[in-house]
């Protein structure tokens, strides 16, 4: 198996956010400044790797069969929906906290975004990130199997 370091890219990346995320949230959650620029690196990290990975501008494993959206995996679309809840989540937590300030005791929105946001975002996100790992290493696409 011939592993090229390009396609990795995507893989560091969410790795990436996926720090910021866990970073930013858990430093939230216990009020420790600063938490709002890993949550603003965290998503700008997101947002990016998502529309690179979306529009094949980074490169990834090509395989033979899997040249389409797999719209008809249940795996792909509890991806997809529980990575975006995630996602949209943290950026109402973040731009509630630039309008309304980072000083503020926030006794509901603490928890909710670290017991709620951060794992739903974690399991819509490493559905994806298992997916990339097995394609990169096995080459098989687990969204076609589930």
């Amino acid at each position: 198996m011939s592993l090229d370091p390009a396609n990795l890219i995507n893989i560091a990346l969410a790795f990436a956010a996926l720090s910021f995320y866990a970073i930013g949230s858990v430093r939230f959650h216990r009020d420790r400044q600063p938490f709002l620029r890993f949550l603003g690196l965290a998503i700008l990290i997101d947002a990016v790797t998502a529309v690179l990975a979306s529009f094949g501008i980074t490169p990834t494993t090509r395989l033979p069969y899997s040249d389409f959206i797999p719209w008809s995996s249940k795996l792909f679309l509890t991806h997809i929906v529980l990575a975006s809840v995630g996602f949209f989540g943290f950026i109402f937590v973040t731009l509630t906290l630039l309008f309304k300030g980072t000083h503020r005791p926030y006794p509901r929105l603490r928890p909710f975004q670290f017991r709620v946001l951060l794992p739903i975002w974690l399991v819509g996100e490493g559905i994806a990130l298992a997916n990339s790992l097995i394609k990169v290493t096995f080459r098989i696409r687990v969204y076609d199997y589930l």
